[in-house]
């Protein structure tokens, strides 16, 4: 599978990781060693992923989010009548409008488009500001080569001029 294939199994999963992440877990780290199983294809350049690696991450990430989420033990003695810290009113939960998975999935595969899109025109306006560029240089070569050249004309007709 693919980088953006195994970012939507992420997705999928709960567990959203970026493109960006997944393809830096297909490269071996300082010891050498890949999060991610993955061949890398120089003539597609891209990496392709085996889909129990991206099953066992998957995994390791829920573990790690489950851990972080672990209850701490309550500090001190807590009274019945203490209010927790922030608390979200029930009509505020209510209104609430959640969003599904497909929709969600979509707007950030249209914002990924979007972002790709913004790139590629920046590449086209710098390399079309370069050729104009360089469009301009040989222009002002060109005219001065027929300044040149007109000097030399002149200077020749000036040379065949009959004496008397």
């Amino acid at each position: 599978m693919t980088v953006r294939e195994a970012a939507r199994l992420f997705e999928t999963a709960g567990v959203a990781r970026t493109e960006r992440s997944i393809t830096n877990w297909c490269q071996p780290n300082r010891t050498g060693v890949a999060r991610l199983d993955a061949y890398y294809d120089p003539n597609e350049r891209k990496y392709f992923i085996t889909p129990q690696s991206v099953e066992l991450a998957i995994a390791e990430e829920k573990a790690k989010a489950a851990k972080v989420n672990e209850p701490a033990e309550p500090f001190g003695k807590k009274s019945a009548d203490s209010e927790p810290f922030r608390v979200v009113p029930k009509d505020a939960e209510s209104k609430a409008v959640p969003e599904s998975n497909d929709d969600e999935g979509r707007i950030k595969e249209l914002e990924r488009e979007n972002l790709d899109l913004k790139i590629t025109n920046r590449g086209k306006d710098y390399l079309i500001e370069q050729m104009q560029n360089e469009r301009n240089k040989f222009f002002d070569q060109v005219m001065a080569a027929n300044r040149k050249v007109g000097e030399l004309e002149t200077k020749l007709m000036q040379l065949e001029q009959p004496k008397d």
